[in-house]
Order: C-alpha cells, then structure tokens, then sequence
C-alpha cells in the first residue's frame, strides 16, 4: 500500500485543481489552512456597546449638612447603691440568712453571729464597773475625811490634796468603766446584722462557721432601683461630655436603646490608659439588670458630610455606589465609601463630592452611559 507521498500529484497552479490519487484529501486540508490564514489574518469586528437608553427619574443635588459628631462608649449597667456589708465585731458566724440573688429589703435579719463572747465581755466589764464604783465610794469618804480633819488642824494641806488627788482618779476611773460597759453593751446589736437598703443579695463571702472580723465583707447587696451605665472614654473626648448631657444607651440583652443621663464623669483618669470614666444614669425598664452589657453613644461635636437618601444608593456584591448624572445628561456609576445611616440618608464619607448631581431612584435596568430625561428634581 502506498502513501500519500507515493502518490503521483499533478497541481494546475492556474486552476488551483489537484489531480491524482487522493486529491479530494489534500484538497480538504488546503481549504481548512486557507480558512485558518483568513481567520489569523482578518481584523476582529469591533465589539459595538448597546445603545443607551433613557430614563425619566428624578434627581437631586447633594450637599454638605451639619451632622452630629458622635463617640461610642462600651460598658455595664453598675449599681449605683452597692454594699459591702460586714461585721463591727469579732466574732464566729452562727448563721447567715440569705443566698445569692435573694431581694432583701431595709432592716431583714441577714446574718446572726455567736454572742457568747460579747456576753461574757460584757460581765467582765460590768465587774470592773462595780469595783471602780466601790474605789470612788472609798475615796469619797477618805477625802470628806481629811477635809473635815483639816478643817480642825489634825491633818496638813498637803495630805488634803492627796486625798483629792485620790478621789479625781478614782471619779476618772469610774468614768471610764462606764464607758466601756456601753461599748460591751452595744455590742449586742451588731450580733444581728441588718440590710441597710433594699435590693439583691449578690455574693456571700462567708459561711456559718466562720470567723467575722471587723471590717471584712459577709455579703454584698446591690439596689436595682438605681441604675447607672459605666463606661471609658478617651482623653481627647472627655471635655466634650458634660454633666447633663442625655446620651443612647443600647443593650445587647434587651435588644433595645434608652434615654440615659450623664450623671458623674471623673475628672481623674487612667495614666495606662488615658481613659476618663463616665457614668450615665438609667431609666427603669423591664429586665435592666447589673452586669448586662451595653454601648452609650455621645454627641461630643457636630461635622460636615454628604447625606445622599438610601434609595438611590445601589448594591452590588456587598458594595454601594450611585449613579451621578455627568455632561450631556449621561449617568456614571460611582462607587462610595459610606457610614452608618441617618435620620436624613445615608452618610457617605468618600466617593462624592457636594454639588454633584445623583439619581434618586435608580430603576433596576439602568446602566453606565444611560441617559436621563428632564424630571422633577427631588428635594
């Protein structure tokens, strides 16, 4: 069998023919090469865009607009009545009344402590009280005595002052053990320890059975009738906040924002930190709670920006843009850097510039290089 190469081929170059055996093979491949040359060597059609289109939609001018200069705080709703409350004496807990998140309220018994210690202090006083009462009963008589022995010349003077000098002591003495027979009796009071306020039992430091010194803390109670919100703020923000100023308070557990007060603010801060502390005083409201978790937003300034209303601003894969109307009345679309929202739109803080005209109401079908008709401009 031969090959293709074997073959005898007669080209009429003129005619453009081949002839021979398997002509019709070699015809096919020089037809596909001179398609191919033509396709390499022909210019591309150029890509034509589609017409525009126009739109009647109504337009507006941005402008600059005094915004209120804003400062988020977070902090935690704090109790503003809360207490440490201890014993005034040394003594052993005999029991302790109540447990965490009980509501106590003023004079309720919260705790009792072992009084067979202070009883017996108060004997022991009561007995030097007694003798004292006898050594001022003796130098009463001894100096009546040498007063009247005086009086007849038995007795000097200076042995008249000495019994004088006896019984002032003695009058001092007496004194004294008075005074610490009131103390050991006032004792008593603190073996039943009280609730200064109403509120809610948050923590127990102590159990039945253990020692309670003067000064150290059996129980915290904190008043749920006053609550303030707590909060930092940084240095160059702190002179702006002044005692009185209402501020925003949202709280994450209660989904919702109320209208709180700058109560105090401490002119001291925090040399780490630079931070000021600052304590807004809160409304009553169902579910409030110490501890809950919030944000206070302060009006500390004003500043200018661009507020372009929400329903001309467009979406596209999570960005925000507006379509600006250009010369010849064409729209361009125009990406944006933008904040927060307004009472009034849409803040935006870069991508437009005040004076430049947008399109309110961008329909869905609008493209870059559309045209827009003559419409009300909106105001």
């Amino acid at each position: 069998m031969r090959t293709i190469r074997e073959m005898p081929l007669q080209l009429d170059v003129r005619a453009g023919l081949v002839s021979g055996a398997g002509g019709r093979s070699v015809r096919a491949a020089l037809a596909g090469v001179a398609l191919l040359i033509a396709a390499c060597a022909g210019e591309r059609a150029p890509h034509e865009p589609p017409p525009s289109r126009s739109f009647s939609v109504p337009t507006a001018v941005v402008a600059a607009q005094r915004l209120p200069l804003l400062h988020t705080g977070t902090g935690s709703v704090v109790s503003d009545q809360r207490v440490d409350i201890g014993s005034r004496v040394a003594a052993y807990i005999r029991a302790i009344e109540v447990r965490e998140g009980q509501r106590v309220t003023k004079g309720q018994l919260l705790a009792t402590l072992e009084a067979r210690d202070i009883e017996a202090a108060i004997l022991t006083v009561g007995a030097a009280l007694e003798q004292a009462r006898a050594a001022q009963d003796d130098a009463q008589r001894d100096f009546d005595d040498a007063q009247t022995l005086h009086d007849r010349g038995a007795v000097s003077g200076a042995q008249l002052r000495k019994a004088r000098l006896h019984l002032q002591m003695a009058n001092e003495a007496l004194i004294a053990a008075e005074a610490e027979r009131e103390r050991a009796q006032s004792e008593r009071q603190y073996v039943r320890i009280l609730s200064p306020i109403d509120g809610l039992v948050v923590t127990r430091h102590r159990r039945a059975g253990d020692m309670a010194a003067p000064g150290g803390a059996l129980l915290t109670v904190e008043s749920e009738s006053i609550l303030l919100f707590e909060t930092q703020v940084a240095e160059r923000t702190i002179g702006a906040i002044q005692i009185g100023d209402a501020v925003q308070v949202s709280i994450d557990a209660l989904g919702t924002s109320l209208q709180g007060e700058v109560q105090r603010r401490v002119p001291s801060g925090d040399p780490v930190t630079r931070r000021f502390e600052v304590k807004v005083r809160l409304p009553g409201a169902e579910g409030l709670l110490p501890g809950m978790f919030g944000r206070a937003l302060f009006t500390v300034g004003t500043r200018e920006a661009v507020v372009v209303p929400i329903q001309a601003v467009v979406e596209r894969g999570g960005l925000r843009g507006v379509y600006v109307v250009s010369e010849g009345e064409r729209v361009r679309f125009r990406w944006l850097r933008t904040e927060d929202a307004s009472g009034q739109g849409l803040v935006v803080s870069a991508g437009l510039d005040p004076g430049e005209r947008i399109v309110v109401a961008p329909p869905q079908q609008m493209r870059e290089g559309d045209l827009v008709t003559a419409a009300a401009e909106a105001s």
